[in-house]
């Protein structure tokens, strides 16, 4: 991958993470959750280390010829446990009122597999091992992303379906 076309990954990577940063604060804004809240601003937080990173190493390579800095992602963290890792127990019990929950944790999956897709394309796309290294280290965090928010769907799921009278095609 040449210099260009790097630096066009890196620009809709960084307007990838911003647009993580504005949902997730958004949704943390707008649940009613205390647990939701934390981890909805976790997950910002998360989105603008990422996005820190990703502005460090378009600098270099914007301000370089050999594109090679020294820039390594930091270090995910554990920030999702239990049964329900995003929402209290409390708002299983409360589902059938909380539809901005379930389309929060719905619009946050598209965005987080939408995420691992591009990072995983330009990993592919590069020759350069520290670049492959970068991408490969975004592709995993935005995987434990995934992974909380469909855990934590999987655990309202059969409520709300069952709230909202969903029921299987025959």
């Amino acid at each position: 991958m040449d210099k260009e076309n790097m630096l066009e990954g890196l620009r809709t990577a960084l307007q990838t993470e911003l647009n993580g940063i504005q949902f997730y604060r958004l949704a943390a804004e707008r649940t009613n959750d205390l647990k939701g809240k934390e981890v909805f601003s976790l997950l910002a937080r998360d989105e603008e280390i990422h996005f820190e990173e990703l502005n460090r190493w378009y600098t270099a390579i914007l301000n370089t010829t050999t594109w090679k800095p020294s820039i390594t992602l930091t270090e995910a963290r554990t920030i999702f446990k239990g049964e329900s890792p995003i929402f209290s127990a409390e708002i299983k019990e409360r589902i059938k009122k909380h539809h901005f929950e379930m389309s929060a944790l719905s619009i946050g999956a598209l965005l987080e597999a939408d995420s691992i897709d591009f990072y995983r394309k330009m990993k592919e796309d590069t020759d350069d091992p520290q670049a492959k290294r970068l991408f490969g280290d975004l592709q995993k965090w935005e995987q434990q992303h995934l992974e909380a928010i469909t855990k934590q769907m999987d655990v309202l799921k059969e409520d709300y379906w069952a709230e909202q009278h969903f029921s299987p095609l025959f």
